[in-house]
Formats: C-alpha cells, sequence, structure tokens
C-alpha cells in the first residue's frame, strides 16, 4: 500500500499548536454547549428545536 504524504495543517499543529502565544491559524472552532446555541435562537429558532423529534428513519 501506498504510504500517504504528512497532512500538512496537522504537522503544523503539532509544532505550533501549543508553543505558540496566540494561534490565529485553527482550522475548527471552540465548541458550545447545546444551552449556549439555544440561548443565542431567536423564538422562531427556538420554537422549532421544541418540536424536533430525534429517531431513525425508515428504510
Amino acid at each position: 500500500m501506498k504510504e500517504l504524504k504528512p497532512f500538512k495543517l496537522e504537522r503544523y499543529f503539532a509544532k505550533y499548536e501549543f508553543s505558540a502565544p496566540y494561534l490565529l491559524s485553527a482550522s475548527d472552532c471552540e465548541s458550545l454547549r447545546l444551552n449556549e446555541v439555544l440561548e443565542m435562537a431567536d423564538d422562531e429558532s427556538l420554537a422549532e428545536w421544541q418540536r424536533l423529534s430525534l429517531g431513525y428513519t425508515e428504510s
């Protein structure tokens, strides 16, 4: 099997993620708790969320 080339962004973070004083090049965002997201919702969006039902779909 052919060896994959190093993923440059991952190599960059491996080198600098915990040593740089400011991390201005993140490829992801800070996570939020669900209640933090819902606190930002308008009334209509919050009502939609409250009606949401999670489950399996028929196949």
